[in-house]
Formats: structure tokens, sequence, C-alpha cells
């Protein structure tokens, strides 16, 4: 029998969960809390087996209950369930040790399976969560290793100046040539539509422009897509 906790500071949603859950003869629900302070004290009393964590709560959120959560039950997993549109946030919450990441749209039966694979220690995890993920990797790696960063990323020259483009900047370059507007540009990317709009201004500003009509022609001037 696999005991799960519920995670979540909304009643529908919390009950709808139980619910599907329920269905299902090998999996229980021994609990559900509104925050992640409650989930934390809950596990001081009845240690579950997984754990469904949702992102955004009150008091004490999903990636902060992760933390502390794994600080000392570490054979606990978590499996971040959120409607959540910023990557940042899920990646956040996967550093501080979430087992995986399954949005709140997911089926009955996706979601049943999902638990018995954490549960099993496997990792689950949406697959654009993963792609941006990666592209959040081969950025970090791009910062920390100037010599790498030249082999993996574009360097372009403006005003004697080298300036380097990571593997995500340049991809936000071809979606604004291709006339996609910051909604689209987030989505794509798994980050909420107010972040792709502060990396496009991150990237014009980069390059010395004035808006993304510059941008865009700037690309095609120099063959950066």
């Amino acid at each position: 029998m696999i005991n799960v906790l519920i995670v979540d500071d909304q009643k529908l949603l919390r009950e709808s969960f139980k619910h599907i859950i329920e269905n299902n003869s090998d999996i229980k629900v021994v609990g559900c809390v509104t925050n992640g302070k409650e989930a934390f004290n809950f596990c001081n009393t009845f240690i579950p087996n997984v754990i469904l964590m949702d992102l955004s709560m009150p008091v004490c959120n999903g990636t902060e209950a992760t933390k502390l959560i794994k600080s000392k039950y570490t054979k606990v997993k978590i499996l971040i369930l959120s409607s959540s549109s910023d990557g940042s946030d899920v990646v956040d919450a996967i550093k501080n040790g979430a087992d995986g990441y399954i949005g709140k749209n997911i089926g009955a039966e996706e979601l049943i399976l999902s638990i018995k694979s954490t549960a099993a220690g496997l990792a689950t995890i949406d697959r654009e969560v993963l792609n941006f993920i990666s592209l959040e990797t081969s950025d970090n790696q791009n910062d920390n290793k100037k010599q790498d960063d030249k082999q993996k990323s574009t360097v372009i020259k403006i005003n004697d100046i080298d300036i380097s483009l990571t593997k995500k900047e340049l991809s936000i370059i071809s979606m604004i040539v291709d006339g996609k507007d910051n909604k689209q540009i987030g989505t794509a990317l798994f980050m909420a539509e107010g972040t792709a709009k502060n990396k496009i201004t991150e990237i014009i500003n980069k390059l010395q422009l004035k808006d993304r009509t510059q941008l865009a022609v700037f690309a095609l001037k120099n063959n950066l897509i």
C-alpha cells in the first residue's frame, strides 16, 4: 500500500485528487493539508511514502516545504503537482529535492501511474520541464566555463566587444523573428509571460538595440538564426 499526503491550498483540488487516488486499491490518502508547514508537521507524526506537493501556497510554498521535509525525511518521495507556468519555480523545487513534476491538467490514469512510479524511485518529470532544465543546465555551464561558452554559444562583436548569446537566448531571438509574442515565447520555453518579456529586454540591451524589431533585423543581418 502506498500512503500519500496531498498538499494544496485549494479545497476542491484536494478533494478531487483524493477521490481519484482512492479509486485505486494500491494507494491510500493518509492526509490532506493546505501548506508546506502543515505538511512538515504531518510528517513529524506520520511519514507518507509520497507527497503530492503544490508549488504556490501561503505560509510555506512547495519549494520551501520540499527543502524542509527532505532535510529530515530523505526517504519521503515528493511529487510536485502544479499549474505553474514558470519553469524556474519547478527547477528550484527539483534542486531542493523534489523527485518529480506533473501538471495539474494530468489525467486520472497518468496521476496514478506517476504516484506509483515516484514511490518506486523512478523520476517523473513533465517533458516541457525536462527541456527547460536542459536549457538552464546549458546556460549555467556556459556561464561557468568561458572557453566552453565560446564553443557552445554564438559570439558576435559589437563596438569591438565580444557579446555571447546562449542557446536559450538564440531560441528566443529565433521566435521573435518568427513573429511570436511574449506569451507564445514563454509557453515554448516554459516560463511566465513576464519572465519572457524580461529575457527579451535583456537581450535587446545586451546587443545595444532599441526594440524587438531592431533585434529581428539584427538577427537576420548577422545570421543568428
